[in-house]
């Protein structure tokens, strides 16, 4: 691991059961990629959301298709929350990760 941290913006369309699009290079979009691979052997440690959805209420994480049995509550990783709680989910290199909007 290089030590180097990874911001990747994402966009989310407040569509339950819909995948999230992250910033393929031109900025997070409902036509971005729905999946990011990890470059290297990745921890994700900080979700930021910047307002909560109207229809959706957490993010369902998934490792090469698979679900991590993991949820991000939109409430606990708010910009506002100053204090979120730490994630702590690694992904190693060539991981497909996505993540599929949940009501």
């Amino acid at each position: 691991q290089s030590g180097r941290i990874y911001n990747v913006d994402i966009y989310y369309s407040d569509v339950a059961d819909a995948l999230i699009n992250f910033d393929g290079g031109a900025g997070a979009s409902a036509t971005s990629p729905d999946s990011f691979t990890a470059p290297e052997n990745l921890l994700l440690i900080d979700i930021a959301i910047v307002t909560g959805g109207t229809d959706t209420k957490k993010l369902q994480i998934l490792r090469n298709n698979q679900p991590t049995g993991d949820f991000i509550r939109h409430t606990t990783h708010l910009t506002s929350v100053t204090l979120r709680s730490p994630i702590r989910l690694g992904f190693v290199r060539g991981t497909e990760v996505r993540a599929i909007q949940k009501a």
